[in-house]
């Protein structure tokens, strides 16, 4: 190969090599973004994070709704999904995933045909001049409002709060603006007898979203409810503490991180927050640690404070929260009242009939795994052994030389 050719070849492979290089790097930068925004595309549609939120406005401040019913937050999730609208939903009740806050994905799988009526009543209002299209739209609305009152069947109790960045909460405030005439309007069509003297006052009152950075003068109210879930429907596995005003505005906003919680004024000076008892270890990052913490068992204490039972109550002290671990696990269907002291010691009241049938079940089970074991041990003793055989075995042979 003479030079030139030589040069030739090298300088073409260089060539090769830097736009190779510069492809890759093109690639990447495309791929990034890429990435990039199907991340946003997920966390906006699948995500349930209170992340997602936060970073859909200027600040991360966040405003949630006064308690809605089913019927109310799927209006809502319909005129924000009209308006691309970034909102969080939660169902108030505490246990399992429906107190998880509804990604935008399940929040329109949860208003679909409410979403569905108001596109085709949006369509059946503006085509009156097309009699035959006007018809069509107006039979699919009526189709689709039925159905989303279908879903609303004895559904009344269950409640929903909608959340916000700051920036959207002036959509949300002209959502709730409607509601007061809405339920009036419902309620009297439900009894046909009633005027408008007859309507509960608080009913008419103005609803407004409350902002997650709250100050003390807004907790005046004794028994009012703060959370996204009312404290009273915490009923079985969960746990209470007992917080000041001052503090319960410092972690108000990490509260809402929970899948649920409760926050309840208490008296002049404190506030009860009640979470599941799944979420403790969550809570206690950020949970004041001067005051006591008390957990309840599988019938929120019930059986414990019961007068009759008083006299079959034992109580425990622990001392590690790895050995209160152990305890829950094997009361892990009992019910039980504990206190998490702030000095790390735990004091439990449980039953003592709980108790026994416990130590009853145990011996059993230790019982036959000494049965099992003995056997296999037999089993694995004799297994070249022709001359020994199990029961089972020596009847069969017999069967068979018999035929």
């Amino acid at each position: 190969m003479d030079g030139n050719a030589k040069h030739d070849l090298e300088h073409t492979a260089e060539r090769t090599v830097a736009i190779s290089e510069k492809s890759g790097k093109v690639f990447t930068k495309l791929f990034g973004r890429f990435l990039i925004r199907a991340n946003r595309w997920y966390q906006k549609h699948f995500s349930a994070s209170m992340k997602a939120l936060k970073k859909d406005g200027q600040t991360k401040e966040l405003f949630v709704s006064p308690p809605l019913t089913k019927a109310e937050a799927k209006q809502i999730i319909a005129a924000a999904r009209e308006s691309d609208i970034l909102m969080g939903v939660k169902k108030m009740q505490p246990d399992g995933e429906l107190g998880a806050n509804k990604s935008l994905h399940q929040q329109e799988k949860l208003a679909k045909n409410e979403i569905k009526y108001q596109k085709w009543n949006e369509r059946y209002k503006s085509t009156s001049k097309f009699k035959i299209i006007n018809q069509i739209c107006k039979a699919k609305a009526d189709k689709f409002k039925e159905l989303s009152l279908q879903d609303e069947l004895n559904k009344e109790d269950e409640k929903y709060v909608v959340i916000v960045n700051k920036s959207r909460v002036g959509f949300l405030n002209e959502q709730l603006a409607k509601i007061p005439s809405e339920r009036v309007k419902r309620m009297k069509n439900n009894d046909l007898d009633s005027t408008l003297d007859d309507v509960d006052e608080r009913i008419l009152e103005p609803m407004v979203s409350r902002g997650m950075n709250l100050t003390v003068d807004a907790l005046s109210k004794v028994g009012e409810d703060f959370g996204s879930c009312l404290v009273r429907d915490y009923q079985m596995n969960y746990c209470i503490q007992k917080i000041t005003k001052e503090q319960y505005c410092e972690i108000r906003e990490q509260l809402f991180d929970l899948p649920s919680h409760g926050a309840k004024v208490l008296n002049d000076k404190e506030m009860i927050i009640a979470i599941r008892s799944e979420d403790l270890e969550k809570y206690r990052e950020f949970a004041p640690s001067d005051y006591p913490i008390k957990e309840y068992g599988s019938s929120g204490g019930r059986s414990i404070e019961t007068e009759s039972n008083s006299n079959d109550i034992i109580e425990l002290e622990i001392d590690t929260e790895k050995d209160y671990e152990t305890f829950k696990e094997k009361y892990r269907n009992k019910d039980f009242i504990a206190q998490h002291n702030p000095n790390g010691k735990i004091r439990v009241l449980v039953r003592e009939t709980d108790t026994k049938e416990m130590v009853e079940e145990s011996k059993k089970k230790s019982k036959t795994a000494d049965l099992v074991k003995e056997a296999n041990e037999f089993a694995e003793k004799n297994q070249n052994n022709p001359e020994i055989k199990m029961p089972e075995l020596e009847q069969e042979e017999e069967a068979t030389l018999d035929r």
